[in-house]
């Protein structure tokens, strides 16, 4: 019995497979499965999906975000679903403020257990505005700003190298680490080093292992 109808955008096409023989073990039928936006977008008012699962970093052009805005344009009550490896999408979309109104935000970690993503799908058919908690914190802990001053300690910038780089004073850069290491639980520690840490902290929001890791 088919229970949600569903389309996959993903540029990689083992994961386009992927999904499809799987979420069908599970009853939700990937009607069509697209290697870019542009071509889901175009074919959307024949398949009629109930759920459409969106990679975020779909390469050149668009990211997923933007193609998750457009879908929900052309069918309003879409179930939107964003796949992807950054534990926070602004790490990849530093311009995005915001995602559609309930869409939904899975890691690719936490796939290792599939049912994770079936009781999304199934989630996002039955509720699409549904906000979620999880993207909620996530996307409000750190500001935009903070999550680019941690980039640029992760790039191994100086202090007053960033200042330089955002304009500001290094004071209000000392601040802004500050704060950011408020967020992220950090206690002072004589074995590591706080900008290490901060480095560390930013490789786990972005899903990528440190250079030389």
């Amino acid at each position: 019995m088919i229970l949600v109808r569903a389309i996959v955008i993903d540029d990689d096409p083992f994961v386009r497979s992927s999904l499809t023989a799987g979420l069908a073990h599970y009853g939700i039928k990937v009607l069509q499965s697209f290697e870019t936006g542009s071509s889901a977008i175009s074919a959307l008012s024949a398949t009629d999906p109930d759920v459409a699962i969106v990679d975020l970093d779909l390469g050149p052009g668009p990211s997923g975000i933007d193609i998750c805005h457009s879908l929900r344009t052309h069918k309003p009550n879409l179930g939107l679903i964003l796949l992807t490896s950054y534990q926070d999408p602004r790490i990849f979309d530093p311009s995005s403020t915001s995602l559609p109104k309930g869409c939904r935000f899975i890691s690719k970690s936490d796939l290792s257990d599939f049912l994770v993503l079936v009781e999304t799908v199934l989630s996002a058919r039955a509720k699409p505005f549904l906000e979620s908690r999880k993207i909620q914190s996530q996307m409000t802990s750190l500001t935009a700003t903070q999550l680019e001053v941690l980039k640029l300690i992760a790039q191994g910038l100086s202090t007053e190298e960033i200042a330089i780089n955002r304009g500001v004073s290094a004071k209000a850069i000392e601040n802004s680490i500050s704060k950011i290491q408020k967020i992220a639980g950090f206690k002072k520690s004589k074995s590591l080093n706080q900008r290490v840490q901060l480095a560390r902290f930013y490789f786990f929001l972005s899903g990528k292992k440190p250079p030389g890791a």
